[in-house]
This record gives C-alpha cells, structure tokens and sequence, in this order.
C-alpha cells in the first residue's frame, strides 16, 4: 500500500520543486546550483505522474491525466531548451574586493541580434553558505548604454559606469553584505 504512494508523491514534490525554482530565487549558491532548474523538474514531474495512472479505474480520467501530463512534458522541454538558447550567459571575469567579495561579470548576446547583454553579481564567499546577489544588467542596444567597467570605491560600495560615462553606484547593507540597490539598462 505505502509503495503505491510513492509515486504521485514524488511527482508532486517535484512539481512543487519545479513551482519554488520557477518563483524564486535563492541567494544560497549551492541551492541555485542543485534547485535552480524549474523546467528539469517539471519535466520529471510530468513523467512521473504518467504511470500513477494505471491505479485509476476511470479510463477517462486515465487518459485525461496522460495527456496532461504529456502536454506538460512538451512545455516544460521546449521552455528549458528556449531558456538554455538565450538564457546562457558566459562568464567574462571577476573583479576581486575586500575579502570575502567578489563581482562576478557574464556576458552573452541578446536574443537573435548582435547586442551584447552584461550581468553583473555580487559574491560573498563562506564556503558551502557562499552567497550571490544581483548587481546590475546592461544591454548595449542603445549607444553608450554598454557596460565599461566596475570597481570598489570603499570596502563597502561599488561604481558602475558605461560606454558613456554614466556611473551608478551601489551600496552593500553593512550587515548582510547585500547590494542595497541595482542598475539595469535596456534589460
């Protein structure tokens, strides 16, 4: 009896996986690292509840249930390979700060076009509770809105400027370490 629940248990705990990874998002980088993939899991959720549908007596809610599910896996696969595609960000450096910070910069183009987006994160290193916040995103469509450069200004702030000269500066909380503003441009 207990292993007949297995199961459809398992299928919802990965949904419910798939639903916390999709809204949100974790600071810890060893759980963004493992939980951080909402189509992965809910595509392995949608497998999942296919065969718990052989314990169902009503062949239409059978069928009901495989479609569904069927259609769930098609989204789920075809989101994750969208995402991946222009999702992918290459890593284009670091800049190192006042230990234990570091500023992470990714690159990759935007969309189809030749524009270069530029995302920057703050890092905290400490071990297995590292943690990384957003700093700022930078698409270079428009003339001059490109990232330029970043660099500590203070043991406990940041500057941001781009192609025209615009800084944006940033602050991190005194207590958490987190950034307590961002930037964005075209993004």
């Amino acid at each position: 009896m207990a292993m007949r629940s297995v199961l459809p248990v398992l299928a919802l705990c990965t949904a419910g996986l798939a639903v916390v990874a999709y809204v949100h998002t974790f600071e810890l980088v060893i759980l963004r690292t493992y939980l951080d993939h909402p189509f992965a899991f809910g595509a392995l959720a949608c497998l999942l509840a296919m065969p718990t549908t052989f314990r169902l007596r009503r062949v239409w809610l059978r069928v009901a249930v495989i479609v569904l599910a069927a259609l769930g896996l098609v989204v789920a696969l075809f989101e994750g390979m969208i995402a991946v595609m222009f999702g992918a960000a290459e890593e284009a450096g670091h800049v190192d700060g006042p230990a234990p910070y570091r500023i992470r910069l990714q690159t990759s183009t935007a969309g189809l076009g030749p524009d270069q987006v530029t995302w920057l994160s703050l890092r905290r290193e400490e071990g297995l509770l590292t943690r990384e916040w957003h700093l700022g995103c930078f698409n270079d469509d428009e003339s001059g809105d490109g990232f330029a450069s970043v660099r500590w200004t203070g043991p406990a702030a940041i500057e941001i400027r781009v192609q025209d000269g615009r800084t944006f500066p940033i602050t991190l909380d005194p207590s958490s370490g987190r950034p307590q503003t961002t930037a964005a441009l075209n993004c």
